[in-house]
């Protein structure tokens, strides 16, 4: 088993203490939520990479921008996001839970079985796609006067658990190209974890993510509105959905 090296160590414990940081006092995490991605980032950025770690600051970023656009609105509408925007641990383990995961299994052990750091880093890619498509589409959906019920296509309330409108899904489709390619061009200049892939494939976390979404819209309506599942569970559920998605497509042509 291989130890992470420890200059990285130190430039991951830095760069997550000064995320944290100001993600408190910026307020879009309460001290709950810092402290809960504080350690998510170490997890992040020691097992899987240091760049792995300014993508999850890109999301973090994005949700923030879009959480607080129009909000005075949104709030109106019955449609905001509690406490401001500022988000507790709960959001960001349903949003962080499964890149973290994806993390751990990059990292080589003797215990359990783990992926290759090119296909980990496309599955994180992935996972970190469908957690912006569905919070850029839930925040800026709930904004558009014509909403739909994904499951029977009758018109409903902006923000109700399962509705879709055209904004929210061009904004889901825009967020997963967005940061699929942020990504692919962060991982590209200073790693050579995507060398392996063919550059059409930059399409499987745009894809795939914003499937993820979708996913999180149909849970939404058949489990969240019947109290079966909470938003948090869903999140988690649609994110892992669209990893699992990637992986199978990347083993069924070879990689």
């Amino acid at each position: 088993m291989t130890l992470p090296d420890p200059v990285n160590i130190v430039l991951v414990v830095a760069a997550c203490t000064l995320l944290a940081g100001l993600s408190y006092a910026r307020k879009v995490l309460d001290l709950q939520g810092s402290a809960v991605g504080f350690l998510m980032g170490l997890v992040i950025g020691l097992f899987g990479s240091l760049f792995w770690l300014a993508l999850l600051l890109v999301f973090l970023v994005t949700a923030f921008v879009a959480t607080r656009y129009r909000y005075a609105l949104k709030d109106q509408l019955g449609a905001a996001e509690p406490k401001g925007g500022t988000r507790g641990f709960s959001s960001v383990l349903a949003n962080g839970w499964v890149p973290m995961v994806v993390a751990l299994l990059s990292f080589g052990n003797p215990w359990v079985p783990t992926f290759p750091k090119d296909l980990a880093a496309l599955l994180y890619l992935t996972a970190m796609s469908a957690a912006a498509s569905d919070t850029i589409a839930s925040e800026l959906g709930v904004l558009s006067g014509r909403t739909y019920l994904i499951t029977t296509g009758k018109p409903c309330r902006p923000g109700t658990n399962g509705g879709v409108s055209a904004l929210g899904t061009s904004a889901a489709l825009a967020a997963a190209l967005y940061t699929s390619v942020t990504g692919w061009l962060v991982l590209m200049i200073f790693t050579d974890q995507l060398a392996g892939f063919p550059v059409w494939f930059i399409a499987v976390p745009v894809v795939m993510g914003f499937a993820g979404c979708q996913i999180d819209s149909l849970l939404g309506a058949l489990f969240e509105n019947r109290g079966m599942l909470n938003k948090d569970r869903v999140n988690i559920l649609s994110i892992g959905a669209a990893t699992l998605l990637a992986l199978a497509l990347a083993s069924a042509v070879g990689w």
